[in-house]
């Protein structure tokens, strides 16, 4: 299930193509489920808390779903987690106006490390949560093209114009942030990133 159709549809593509034929797609929304209490064995949310503005309203939402001793899993990144090589002042602050921009539009880019209390908040059983580290260097090419350049830095990149336009960071710290994470993209450069992933379950 995703708010947006075309996210859906693209989703369904993948599915197609991989060869799944129990899949059903829904359009809905997280706080307004179209399901009776009790349905689900396992409930699976994964980079939606981010962007929400109730995000622990979103958790406690989708608990009623669940049977008793159902089990639910949520992935989020964690934008401090990220660090890299060369390290780069400027590539820190354009790093920062993204996290920044997002909690001011209702959002938390920080959501990781705050799933453990969140989950035991809204009265899980036996939380687990793992750190799932994302490493890239000269020996993971496709972590370096796929994670680190069309990935990370592109979502940094995507706030250019409103990041700027808000005066979180001037335009010439923004570009040589950009330019200096995709640095670490090179042969002899690093970068890290953690997501993380808690289980929970419900109460039998």
């Amino acid at each position: 299930m995703d708010v947006s159709q075309q996210s859906l549809l693209q989703a369904g593509k993948r599915v197609n193509e991989a060869g799944f034929m129990k899949v059903d797609f829904l359009q809905g929304d997280i706080f307004n489920l179209p399901f009776p209490a009790g349905l689900f064995d396992h409930v699976f949310i994964c980079f939606v808390l981010e962007y929400l503005p109730a995000p622990q309203k979103a958790i406690e939402q989708a608990l009623r779903y669940l049977k008793p001793g159902g089990s639910l899993t949520v992935i989020e990144g964690d934008h401090g987690s990220a660090y890299f090589h060369p390290d780069s002042e400027h590539a820190r602050k354009a790093i920062n106006s993204l996290v920044e921009l997002q909690a001011r539009s209702g959002g938390d880019s920080l959501i990781g490390r705050r799933l453990y209390p969140m989950l035991q908040t809204a009265g899980l059983c036996d939380v687990r949560v793992s750190p799932r580290m994302v490493y890239a260097d000269g020996s993971k090419p496709e972590l370096r093209e796929g994670f680190t350049k069309k990935t990370f830095t592109a979502m940094v990149e995507g706030v250019r114009e409103p990041a700027i336009a808000q005066g979180l960071v001037d335009e010439a710290t923004f570009h040589a942030g950009v330019r200096d994470l995709y640095r670490t993209a090179e042969p002899d450069g690093t970068f890290c990133y953690t997501f993380f992933k808690a289980v929970g379950y419900t109460p039998r």
